[in-house]
């Protein structure tokens, strides 16, 4: 039988450990290459309603199809999204159900990025009034037509190929929670990162290149009449210089689109080739070991009635739902509120610059603050701190002063703007970082008591959520601005509840929801189980039960014969081909490592002894105490064991409750 062109030696993956290690697998394959995969993404989520907008100018002659369009598109892309969870749920290779869709993305997504930027400039001029005139109405259908074409080309096509399989890859590396919760935060990393990048540079850009000219830039104000204190209290815009502006942008967009297609091979190809399967593979090794027989497809209608009925998967579903339509109303709209305060979007860069701060910084601290407090509650924490910090975004509606012109303004208001952000964003850092791995956690725990994972049917609904959410958000941003941006002091009020206040509101209803969301105490009753349903099923087959850790122990070690055969052939070639001794060589290789194994264990036994010498001067310490603290601190640590093991006899006896309960649910299923 003929290989896939994903099984050729070719396509396989780079990674050959049994552990997710930091270098080439999580740093290139978790956060550089999704990285560069996510740019071309978060510019068109940042800045393709403002091109809608300030270049086309669709708010003044098609404003209701300018929101009308991304609300009726979640349909394709929901659609879309469903069909891509059906492609992930074939049957298993080795080169996993998720990776080959990446690769198979990048084509189709630099197709649509072109589709989105093809619509024809549909106006020749401005009349006296400074209305656009609008050419034929061929042109005006087709830029129409070509817009919504390009929008679900690839929201609803393309782009879900991608993301809904990038985003099941932290699901399917590794059963270590660990290093699953290490994964997610840097993925989470280089999604906030990309939309970091795109907010940073994006808005010093496009003001640079004048890629969307605005109204509200008052370069382009004329007929200035001010009072006597000086404050503006009325203008004209010049339309004929507005006009040329967005012409000349318009053309500029084209070069943009080259870089964002670049971005993008080389982001889908380091992921590609830099992450690993490993909980696919475990399937595949249960189909190459006999166990094909019982390995069934597990159907898409199966895996949404085990989600459906799950609460722990809603509680997850509807966090995600939350946090990404208040965190695109925050992104999305923040070139507008930019626009509507400064006249410009160079605020949103700086707004983006200082914000990438606390979030940077959290990456470093979420890790071991989630492991000692956990996932749910320190999510839960943050959102409460989010919304209590998002309510300095509205102080300068509430200052009079500050409603003067974008020149008289800007410091002010970047200030205010900045410290609003940062603080918020310190709240949200939770929320961006260890959201994967909860869901994972999710994942693992209706395996453990369905025996299936639902991995397809969840992730089209992450995927949905997580793109959908996009065109919902732009929809409410394009929606407000056509209502409020004829009066600019209504402007600025509408802009500042949308990127302020939508973010508030989805973290203040978050931190409601996580007060119930607990699923993180079943986790090593999860994994446990897991484990013994692989044992059970190999026990029924007659075939030999190979542990994930061992199995993969041993593919490592064979993996490291083969790269140390590969050395030795590679070393000959080299050694022939520029006369030197293969001997001597080998000699130098070979001690250069036996000197670095030596340091390395002379750096672990450093750590052994620090960390037994700490034992010890602890242990001292107490026998140094009196009779009477050595017997109250021993009881208090009897106290706390027997608490501690009579709450894991609770959970572990709902654990089986829930288990039994499935069981029973599955075996009257045969019989109906």
């Amino acid at each position: 039988m003929a290989k896939s062109l994903f099984e050729t030696k070719l396509m396989q993956s780079k990674v050959k450990s049994s552990n997710v290690k930091l270098f080439p697998e999580a740093f290139l394959g978790y956060f550089g290459g999704p990285f560069f995969a996510l740019i071309p993404n978060a510019i068109i989520n940042t800045y393709l309603t403002q091109y809608w907008k300030n270049v086309l100018g669709l708010d003044k002659w098609a404003g209701v199809f300018i929101w009308l369009m991304p609300l009726l598109s979640t349909i394709f892309i929901v659609i879309g999204n469903l069909v891509v969870g059906r492609l992930m749920e074939r049957k298993p290779k080795k080169a996993g159900k998720a990776r080959p869709l990446i690769f198979l993305s990048i084509p189709l997504i630099a197709i649509a990025l072109v589709a989105i930027f093809l619509a024809p400039f549909p106006a020749s001029g401005v009349d006296a009034g400074g209305s656009l005139i609008l050419k034929n109405g061929f042109v005006v259908a087709l830029t129409l037509i070509i817009t919504a074409i390009g929008y679900n080309l690839f929201y609803a096509f393309a782009w879900p190929m991608y993301y809904t399989s990038h985003s099941a890859m932290v699901n399917l590396s590794t059963r270590n929670s660990g290093q699953r919760g290490f994964l997610a935060t840097l993925v989470n990393a280089a999604q906030v990162g990309a939309a970091g990048f795109a907010g940073m540079a994006g808005g010093y850009i496009t003001a640079l290149l004048s890629l969307v000219p605005s109204e509200a830039d008052d370069k382009y104000w004329v007929n200035i009449v001010k009072d006597e204190g000086g404050k503006i209290v009325s203008y004209d815009v010049d339309q004929t210089a507005l006009f040329n502006a967005r012409q000349g942008a318009n053309t500029r967009w084209m070069i943009v689109l080259i870089i964002l297609a670049v971005l993008l091979v080389v982001g889908c190809l380091l992921e590609y080739f830099f992450t690993r399967e490993r909980i696919t593979e475990e399937k595949v090794a249960e189909l190459e070991s006999g166990e094909a027989k019982e390995v069934k497809k597990v159907s898409m209608a199966k895996q949404m009635r085990i989600c459906l009925t799950d609460k722990y998967w809603w509680f997850v579903i509807i966090f995600f739902l939350l946090y990404q339509l208040g965190g695109m109303l925050k992104n999305n709209g923040q070139p507008f509120y930019s626009e509507a305060w400064t006249g410009t979007l160079s605020m949103s860069s700086t707004i983006a610059i200082a914000g990438a701060i606390p979030t940077a910084l959290g990456m470093i601290a979420i890790f071991p603050i989630a492991n000692k407090f956990g996932k749910a509650n320190s999510i839960k924490i943050g959102a409460v701190i989010a919304v209590v910090c998002g309510f300095i975004g509205f102080i300068p509606l509430f200052t009079p002063w500050l409603n003067g012109s974008p020149s008289d303004i800007g410091l002010p208001i970047n200030i205010i703007s900045i410290a609003g952000f940062c603080l918020k964003a310190i709240g949200t850092v939770p929320a961006m970082y260890i959201s994967l791995a909860l869901l994972s956690d999710v994942l693992d725990h209706q395996e453990a008591i369905h025996g299936v994972r639902t991995d397809g049917f969840t992730m089209a609904v992450y995927g949905s959520i997580m793109i959908a959410m996009t065109g919902i958000a732009n929809a409410i941003i394009l929606g407000v601005s056509s209502a409020f941006s004829d009066v600019l002091a209504n402007y600025r009020t509408a802009m500042t509840f949308v990127f302020f206040g939508g973010e508030v509101i989805a973290y203040l209803a978050i931190a409601a929801m996580f007060i119930f969301m607990n699923v993180e105490k079943y986790s090593k009753f999860d994994h446990l189980a897991i484990e013994e349903d692989q044992k059970a099923k190999c026990a029924k087959l007659g075939v030999e039960y190979i542990s994930t850790a061992d199995r993969m122990k041993l593919e490592e070690e064979e993996s490291k014969k083969q790269a140390e055969e590969q050395r030795i052939l590679d070393l000959k070639a080299k050694c022939e081909k520029k006369h030197l001794n293969f001997e001597e060589e080998n000699a130098k290789v070979l001690k250069a490592r036996e000197e670095k194994e030596a340091k390395d264990l002379a750096v672990k036994k450093a750590k052994e002894e620090k960390a037994l010498a700490k034992e010890q001067a602890a242990k001292a310490k107490f026998d140094a105490l009196s009779e009477e603290k050595k017997a109250m601190i021993l009881e208090k640590r009897r106290i706390a064991e027997e608490k501690a093991l009579a709450k894991d006899e609770k959970i572990k006896a709902e654990f089986e409750a829930l288990r039994a309960k499935a069981q029973a649910e599955r075996e009257r299923s045969l019989f109906e």
